[in-house]
């Protein structure tokens, strides 16, 4: 508390003595001015006249400011034995970075999607907002973090950016990934502890009522053991539903490198509100408390240019009313192609993914027979930054 009263203090103290300066200059002076005078001026310092105004020193000054562009194209197409769901181009991703350090630990991002409703949520961000928060360090060891940001479930399915990933469990994909609260990280002998609190106010957690005043708690381990060899993300959370119940999510994730080769495994499990009518034939289904287990296994192996990927995905929802189930299988296969060197290019990759899937029914759904699915993806990832 002591550092962030000290440089919000001396802050403060360089705006007053700027605008000082600043009343005391007539028109006249300025107009005198020498080029000797001017070249006297210390560089870098706050009467340089390259860095009169914030603006310029943000211009000039990337640790201030840093803006990437991130963007992903694909061709895709989903069919199975009967007939072809889907097959077009799409622009799964459109996003710009804000990032930052506008004093010594004060950090910023805003992250906006350009492919997205400008929906205005509960919290006035607009859904198509992913980030929108402030990073303050409290010493060495803790930073407190408030605004818009990613919420802290476990797995490392669910933290990687969302352009690089291409089919994911039914636990991950059904999930919110950002909401706006505050958390806290506290780091000691290279593991991260992590809290957070944070609006809940998805249909899935909360019935409608309530969406006004729900709020969630997550708890985090991010682990790294042994110089980085196994890191895990272990995490869990509860949700307000309602004034009387919460509904839990249990998250792990277990990551093991091994000089090129990463092996993940992760598993989710916790209740929520969806309508899978979809999956059951049943549009007149309507939205059911499930519980939902998932696990995916992913290896990579980093040739360099070339990183090939193979994942494989176990999913059950159980309908806790009628006791009905169904369980979906999926195995994809992936290969990533990163052709450039140049800086401006490097983080430009190529990709080719296929994956199969199959679904069977259990309980008061065992009547309907099992569905295969295939899925073809090809496209283009572009992160780069701008300025």
């Amino acid at each position: 508390m002591r550092k962030i009263l000290l440089v919000l203090n001396c802050l403060f103290s360089l705006i007053l003595s700027a605008q000082q300066q600043t009343d005391s200059i007539s028109e006249n002076t300025l107009k005198n001015t020498s080029e000797e005078t001017l070249k006297e001026t210390p560089k870098g310092t706050i009467n340089d006249p390259s860095f009169k105004t914030l603006l310029e020193r943000v211009i000039k000054n990337d640790k201030m400011l840093n803006i990437m562009l991130d963007t992903r194209i694909d061709y895709q197409a989903k069919f199975n034995e009967q007939e072809t769901k889907e097959s077009s181009f799409r622009g799964n991703t459109l996003k710009l970075w804000f990032v930052g350090e506008i004093a010594p630990g004060f950090r910023f991002r805003v992250r906006q999607r350009l492919n997205k409703p400008q929906i205005p949520m509960r919290d006035n961000y607009a859904s198509s907002t992913d980030h929108a928060f402030l990073d303050i360090d409290a010493g060495k060891k803790l930073t407190f973090r408030v605004g818009k940001q990613s919420i802290l479930f476990g797995t490392f399915e669910f933290d990687y950016n969302a352009a690089d990933v291409y089919a994911t469990s039914i636990g991950c994909n059904d999930l919110d990934f950002y909401k706006t609260g505050i958390s806290a990280a506290y780091k000691v002998a290279n593991q991260t502890l992590n809290f957070q609190v944070i609006n809940s106010d998805s249909p899935q957690f909360t019935v409608e009522k309530y969406r006004s005043k729900s709020l969630a708690g997550i708890f985090l381990w991010e682990g790294s053991l042994f110089n980085d060899v196994i890191k895990t993300r272990y995490g869990y959370g509860a949700f307000q539903h309602d004034a009387n119940k919460y509904y839990s999510w249990v998250t792990v994730g277990n990551q093991i490198n091994i000089q090129k080769f990463t092996a993940e495994l992760d598993w989710y499990m916790g209740d929520r509100d969806m309508n899978y009518g979809d999956v059951v034939q049943d549009p007149e289904l309507g939205s059911r408390h499930v519980r939902d287990n998932a696990v995916t296994v992913n290896l990579t192996y980093d040739l360099g240019k070339v990183k090939p990927i193979l994942k494989g995905t176990w999913n059950k929802r159980r309908d806790q009313l009628n006791s009905g189930s169904y369980i979906n299988g999926a195995v994809q296969a992936a290969v990533e192609y990163y052709p450039f060197t140049d800086p401006l290019l490097k983080n430009l990759r190529f990709h080719v993914m296929y994956a199969y899937n199959r679904t069977n029914y259990n309980g008061v759904y065992n009547n309907l027979d099992g569905v295969d699915g295939h899925q073809i993806l090809a496209g283009m990832r572009w992160l780069v930054k701008i300025k």
